[in-house]
């Protein structure tokens, strides 16, 4: 299992590298840092989407929230993780991705949730596969 939290991590890390230059410009971001905040609006990002949806009522509830799982997931990480800790650029990106579901929950309608609920399946099958 921890094998493939890291394998999870890494390959969404190194699929996002090509998105590093979107940070803001007033911040300074290494490419690691940056990696590392884009993984947190992704991840994270997408796990709150899931729950807005099952709060809306356009997908299932499962035993936990997507968030808690993303939360272990992402604690799981950094203890395993040997070099530099980004996680407060991970915490950054999924608090940025956090208030912009907040502002724009209308958005959410069954059919983007459908969608939502595709990725968050990707990914929760991802972490069981690795």
């Amino acid at each position: 299992m921890s094998q493939t939290l890291l394998a999870l991590g890494l390959t969404v890390l190194i699929g996002l590298s090509a998105y590093a230059d979107e940070a803001p410009a007033t911040v300074t971001l290494s490419a690691e840092q940056a990696q590392a905040r884009q993984f947190g609006i992704f991840f994270g990002g997408t796990a709150s989407q899931f729950d807005l949806c099952v709060k809306k009522g356009f997908l299932a509830q499962g035993d936990q929230s997507a968030e808690a799982i993303a939360k272990s997931v992402l604690e799981r990480m950094r203890t395993l993780n040997k070099g530099p800790d980004h996680f407060a650029y991970v915490q950054e990106g999924w608090d940025l991705m956090k208030k912009e579901i907040a502002e724009n929950e209308s958005f959410y309608t069954q059919e983007k949730c459908v969608e939502v609920g595709k990725q968050w399946a990707k990914m929760k099958a991802t972490m069981r596969a690795k």
